[in-house]
């Protein structure tokens, strides 16, 4: 496949801020960059997923994941929390992006999202720990839970609805 797994940490002075006492080891700041990140994650995958090809995998009941969750060492949720981590190592696995993005602007635009939900301190919902792939269309709408674009001009549509958050600093 095309994958590009992309894992994140922020650190300042030496000290990993997504390292503290909330799930899975998490901090109160990784939570809210995660809630920024699958808040915009729609918009975002015309950075992370920027050809037709890209939407290829994000289908459900492909390796891939397309379902807007998180959990810990599960495979199955577009952003994965790995196990076992230390304070140190405190990190999200972003399983959507692939190798088709520029890196700068998918990273630019991953780090946005997360600065944005940080200020607005913007809530990820409850961790989905379960087996995600397999989850029917009918179970994955009767939860409300919300799935990666399919097309590269829908995620294209997302990002123009929901850009404000790119021109943060100008």
């Amino acid at each position: 496949g095309s994958g590009m797994h992309t894992h994140v940490s922020i650190w300042k002075n030496n000290e990993n801020l997504f390292g503290g006492e909330t799930y899975k080891g998490l901090s109160e700041f990784a939570l809210h960059f995660l809630g920024g990140v699958l808040r915009h994650a729609r918009g975002l995958a015309a950075f992370t997923n920027a050809s037709t090809n890209s939407y290829k995998r994000l289908i459900p009941g492909y390796e891939a994941p397309s379902i807007l969750t998180y959990s810990a060492s599960n495979r199955s949720a577009s952003v994965r929390i790995p196990y076992g981590i230390s304070k140190n190592s405190a990190r999200f696995e972003f399983r959507f992006p692939d190798s088709s993005s520029n890196p700068y602007l998918a990273f630019g635009a991953i780090l946005m999202a997360g600065i944005d939900g940080v200020k607005n301190k913007m809530d990820p919902g409850e961790a989905m720990d379960i087996n995600l792939f397999k989850l029917t269309l009918d179970e994955i709408r009767e939860k409300g839970i919300k799935q990666m674009p399919h097309t590269l001009r829908r995620s294209l549509e997302e990002m123009l609805a929901d850009k404000q958050y790119l021109k943060e600093g100008q």
